[in-house]
């Protein structure tokens, strides 16, 4: 039998892997388009997961697995959830009994006759609404399959989208398809090994988090490669800066940011997207004091010391990744700047609801120039 007979078809670690991606990757769309991406996302993965029956009752086996099973339960469709809502369908009705048996098949990798299909319908229906949680099992026991399609329930309940990787890089293209409109959805491209998908934006949903490294005496110059292109001007772009000034300033503010992880993974971001390391500390600095060591929460605010996301308890990440976003975010908000406007006080329209927030940035980010910059 197929090992994902009783597979997670959608899980909340994927829903989360979806918002987090749209909320960077739209950040400037209202939150209830955002949320309606999300909701659309949601859909389109349980839908394409059903047998190839008409696209009305698709629809209508969509709308009650997700009121059934991510609105009501704890936000998990599995196979055994969609094989047990089809069990409600009329199967004298060869357009629903035909699809339903191929679908079958294809979970349990096996040729049935048709008869034996509708034999076997009529033992397990009664057992639906008891015997949820492993009714496809119960047709493989019907079958009299090997014993090994009953596989521990850690086992059966992994993702049909295969490792952890994969499964970021799937939510990242299905995002980026369902905002262009032209979400041609094969869930075959997923199964491939993930290094296979040529997509630009699922790369960057998935750069890997650097790993920490002692600080070095000064930032290492930029690889060969050049810097990314943005639209902030010269003196808001990467440079190299002395990591060790920089340290014992953070350390005299009792600051979680002098440590090498903090340090590097802030630097890392700025030099990936071409963003001064000073403005992203200075960042902090505004948001979150430099995150003081004494601070009893200090470990989870130095997640996120940018407070993107809303907040570092809305959305506590980690260093490298609230790095990435933010950096990314100053990116983004640097766009389109009309040639008068200060390129500080212009991120600040979206970045902060306070609109002194840019001084308090500006005065910081000077301030770290006259005592770090290289």
């Amino acid at each position: 039998m197929n090992a994902t007979e009783g597979a997670s078809v959608l899980t909340p670690a994927d829903i989360h892997h979806i918002r987090t991606f749209i909320d960077v990757k739209y950040f400037d769309k209202p939150q209830s388009e955002r949320s309606e991406i999300l909701s659309d996302a949601i859909r389109r993965i349980i839908f394409q997961q059903l047998p190839d029956f008409a696209e009305t009752i698709k629809k209508e086996l969509t709308a009650r697995l997700i009121r059934t099973h991510i609105v009501s339960k704890e936000g998990i469709v599995k196979s055994d959830d969609i094989f047990a809502a089809c069990l409600n369908l009329n199967f004298r009705d060869q357009r629903i009994a035909r699809p339903l048996m191929n679908w079958v098949e294809k979970k349990l990798d096996v040729s049935l006759e048709h008869a034996e299909f509708e034999r076997i319908l009529r033992r397990v229906r009664p057992f639906a609404a008891s015997r949820e949680e492993a009714l496809l099992a119960a047709v493989a026991d019907h079958l009299n399959l090997p014993e090994t399609v009953s596989e521990p329930s850690a086992k059966r309940e992994s993702s049909l989208l295969g490792s952890s990787s994969t499964r970021v890089l799937m939510m990242a293209v299905l995002s980026v398809m369902l905002l262009g409109g032209t979400l041609v959805y094969g869930w075959s491209l997923f199964h491939h090994h993930a290094a296979a998908i040529p997509v630009a934006a699922a790369a960057e949903a998935a750069v890997p988090a650097p790993k920490a490294q002692p600080a070095a005496k000064k930032a290492q110059s930029a690889p060969a490669a050049p810097l990314a292109k943005n639209e902030l001007p010269q003196s808001l772009q990467y440079a190299d800066i002395e990591v060790e000034r920089l340290t014992a300033y953070l350390e005299s503010r009792s600051s979680m940011l002098a440590k090498p992880r903090y340090m590097n993974a802030i630097i890392a971001a700025a030099k990936q997207y071409n963003v001064h390391p000073l403005l992203l500390f200075a960042i902090t600095g505004q948001e979150q004091s430099f995150v003081p060591d004494d601070h009893k929460r200090a470990a989870k605010m130095a997640n996120n010391p940018f407070n993107v996301h809303y907040s570092w308890q809305d959305f506590n990440t980690s260093i490298e990744e609230s790095s990435r976003i933010a950096a990314k975010t100053v990116v983004n908000l640097s766009k389109n700047r009309p040639e008068n406007a200060d390129p500080l006080t212009w991120i600040n329209r979206k970045y902060a609801e306070d609109p002194k927030w840019s001084r308090g940035v500006r005065q910081i980010f000077a301030m770290l120039q006259e005592k770090v910059a290289a």
